[in-house]
């Protein structure tokens, strides 16, 4: 069989998530597609992938020959298509993971403006506040805020979010504001269930009213007077949110976590992701004035 199709079709169950999807994809049959994969496996002498009776996923041989497919492919894909220069035109479909409060306005004026200087990228986006492998989901690019990351070629630093405690003014009318972190202990507080323990040492919320995994929720759930909640004051450029929260001055400091965007561990990427990676790197310093904003 054709090893470099056999690659390409590999490459293709990895990033569709099994071999049904890649073969609508592709337009082959199931039963070619597992003949090509087959092939590689036996070409290598080694399993590529752990399959189940419900998905495919990568183990440890098939990551690092994914990784090697990818970088391979995208070079030969450059080449005959006479791209082959550092600033080639991005094409074709990026695949996005982002937390779920990412469905804001700022953030859709941002991706407006990236399919505008990048109209030849396909944007595929996914909202999920769980830290997901990228490899694994098929994903090529992650928006993520995290308390402290190494910058790297594949983590770069965009800006330290800005976030503040705050509560609905129905919520604030009848508890009262907190101003010490024992005060929190006479609170309904809304806790995201990702944030690093770390982060909060010294709060004093060792039973929370709520744990969610959901920052949109929890902003919701806020602005209806459920209890106090940490939010990032990016959400504030909602309306409904602007009209019924309001920050609580505390003697105490915030988490300051990150935002930072991520990528494989690849030592080639393709020009969309580079594209990407640059244009929110290059965001820095509109995000600032953004957050200079926010209820009073």
């Amino acid at each position: 069989m054709d090893t470099l199709l056999s690659m390409r079709v590999f490459r293709q169950v990895v990033e569709s998530g099994g071999f049904t999807a890649a073969a609508a994809v592709l337009e082959m049959s199931v039963a070619m597609v597992s003949k090509h994969v087959l092939h590689l496996e036996e070409h290598l002498g080694t399993r590529l992938l752990n399959r189940t009776s419900r998905k495919v996923a990568l183990n440890e041989p098939g990551a690092g020959y994914y990784e090697r497919c990818c970088e391979i492919l995208d070079q030969i894909e450059a080449a005959e298509n006479g791209l082959g220069k550092v600033l080639e035109r991005p094409s074709g479909t990026l695949r996005v993971t982002a937390p779920t409060w990412f469905s804001n306005r700022f953030f859709a004026r941002a991706l407006c403006e990236y399919r505008r200087q990048y109209p030849e990228v396909q944007l595929d986006i996914s909202l999920t506040d769980a830290f997901v492998n990228l490899v694994d989901e098929g994903l090529d690019v992650a928006l993520r805020v995290m308390q402290k990351a190494e910058t790297s070629p594949t983590t770069r630093h965009v800006i330290k979010m800005d976030f503040a405690l705050v509560g609905s003014r129905s919520y604030l009318q009848a508890h009262g504001r907190p101003g010490r972190a024992e005060d929190l202990a006479h609170h309904d507080v809304l806790v995201y269930s990702y944030y690093p323990k770390a982060a909060l040492e010294g709060w004093n919320w060792e039973k929370p009213g709520w744990r969610l995994n959901n920052t949109t929720l929890i902003a919701q759930l806020a602005a209806e007077g459920a209890g106090l909640a940490i939010l990032p004051r990016l959400l504030f450029d909602e309306e409904s949110f602007r009209e019924q929260l309001e920050v609580v001055e505390l003697e105490f400091p915030l988490p300051s976590p990150s935002l930072y965007v991520v990528t494989h561990g690849r030592r080639h990427y393709s020009p969309r992701v580079r594209s990407f990676m640059d244009f929110f790197t290059a965001l820095n310093e509109p995000i600032c004035r953004r957050q200079s904003g926010g209820p009073e």
